[in-house]
């Protein structure tokens, strides 16, 4: 047991009261718990206590007892994420069992990620608390950016694993680095305190470091993307587009013998085990999907399948047969869930965008608050780098992008909100073609 322990557990169980009594509290703290997970740092008891359930049950507690907001607000988002969680309990129960997979554990944690985007949904209503759980969420992750990105300035090498949870793979953290790249630039142009705004760029910078520390070729790309969609939302500026081509001229100097290697494959993917591996993998999921197409072959079920539709047996190289994840978010849903369930995960994530789009349009002709249109392209381009992301990993069941759908339903409710607030726009009569234009009324002569 070490001092960290200590610390971790009295701070929790310090807070569990409030989040009983205050079920937005209790919110933030599980996201808190879910996102920096300082369980994860510790070494002795606190990393193997299930701190964030007790978190949910307190504020599910307290809502019941205290709260008078409804549990959630249905919209579109939310119903196709609870039509994919009925098709991925469909495939739950009609897949063969393998107790390798430990499909039951996984479908309960999933469980919970659901629950808690939909209690999101309800519980975020106004500008302050949507402000305050997208705080939470950016600084909880920046976290793990500065540290890793220390890590790689003072240290060098590679990062071979995450904090845990959703980011304990390199490839997984990587994501989530890049997915938060966009929260801490908004962030910092929403922040009002000057010290804050620097140590956000000082964030950003670091993250970038540490999504290069890891050496993953589809992360890296992903950042590239984020980047040029951050500088796209900088139209009236020419400046970041200045330091970005400088940057592009220095950075490919100053990184390490073992990165350049590494994103060197990329020119020719075939050449590569680890890349040629993957494309394999896509070839034997559009395999299963063939042979199970409507509901797949079974939630958590791509590994364990994997032989049956495998022809060529693949070898690692000490000769010994191995199996592969499917390394395509698509895909695995495809594959383990089904058609039903990829349109349904489609669907979900288009239709976020489009609320984000419709809200950034709405905003811009009422000509309404800054914060309002930043907040739509944060979630906008962290959604868009998870989409892009997800092609060369399997990470279909990532809490993250469920949350940022949720907090696409919750700015549009609150963007709703602000909207009745400020007068109507004023109206504009369009004129045809060969139509005269409004002709003013004569005045009156007493």
């Amino acid at each position: 047991m070490s001092y960290r322990d200590v610390i971790v557990g009295v701070t929790v169980l310090l807070l569990l009261p409030r989040a009983f009594t205050r079920p937005f509290f209790g919110l933030l703290l599980f996201t808190w718990l879910a996102y920096m997970r300082p369980q994860d740092l510790c070494w002795g008891f606190a990393k193997t206590v299930r701190y964030s359930l007790y978190a949910a049950i307190a504020m599910y507690a307290g809502w019941f007892f205290y709260e008078r907001r409804k549990f959630t607000r249905w919209t579109a988002p939310t119903n196709w994420m609870l039509a994919l969680y009925v098709c991925l309990t469909i495939s739950l129960v009609l897949a063969r069992r393998d107790p390798s997979d430990n499909q039951s554990t996984k479908w309960f944690d999933l469980t919970k990620v659901f629950l808690v985007t939909c209690f999101t949904v309800g519980m975020v209503d106004s500008k302050d608390r949507l402000q305050k759980i997208v705080w939470v969420i950016g600084l909880s992750l920046g976290f793990f950016g500065v540290k890793y990105g220390l890590h790689g300035v003072l240290r060098g090498g590679r990062i071979l694993q995450g904090p845990g949870g959703m980011m304990l793979d390199n490839n997984d953290l990587c994501l989530g680095m890049a997915m938060n790249l966009p929260l801490l630039f908004f962030l910092r142009r929403t922040a009002e305190r000057r010290w804050l705004r620097r140590f956000l760029v000082v964030a950003f910078g670091l993250t970038c470091v540490a999504i290069v520390c890891t050496l993953s070729r589809g992360g890296f790309l992903t950042m590239g993307l984020v980047c040029l969609m951050l500088l796209n939302k900088l139209k009236k500026s020419i400046l970041p587009w200045i330091v970005a081509a400088l940057a592009a001229l220095v950075v490919p100097l100053a990184l390490p013998d073992d990165a350049k290697e590494r994103l060197a494959t990329l020119q020719d993917p075939t050449e590569e085990g680890s890349a040629a591996g993957r494309l394999y993998a896509w070839k034997v999921g559009l395999k299963m999907v063939a042979a199970n197409p409507f509901f797949g072959v079974g939630f958590e079920g791509f590994l364990s399948n994997f032989r049956r539709f495998d022809p060529l047996q693949v070898r690692n190289k000490s000769g010994v047969k191995t199996v592969r994840v499917a390394h395509n978010t698509y895909i695995q849903v495809w594959a383990e869930l089904g058609t039903p369930a990829l349109i349904c995960f489609l669907s979900m994530l288009i239709t976020a965008l489009l609320w984000l789009r419709a809200v950034r349009l709405e905003a811009k002709r009422r000509r309404a608050p800054q914060w309002i249109t930043d907040y739509a392209n944060m979630i906008e381009v962290s959604l868009l780098a998870f989409m892009f992301g997800a092609n060369f990993l399997n990470r279909a069941h990532f809490d993250l992008v469920y949350h940022l759908v949720a907090l696409s339903a919750c700015l549009r409710y609150v963007a709703r909100q602000e909207f009745d607030r400020m007068a109507p726009p004023p109206a504009i009569e369009r004129i045809g073609f060969g139509a005269r234009p409004p002709v003013a009324p004569e005045p009156v002569h007493a």
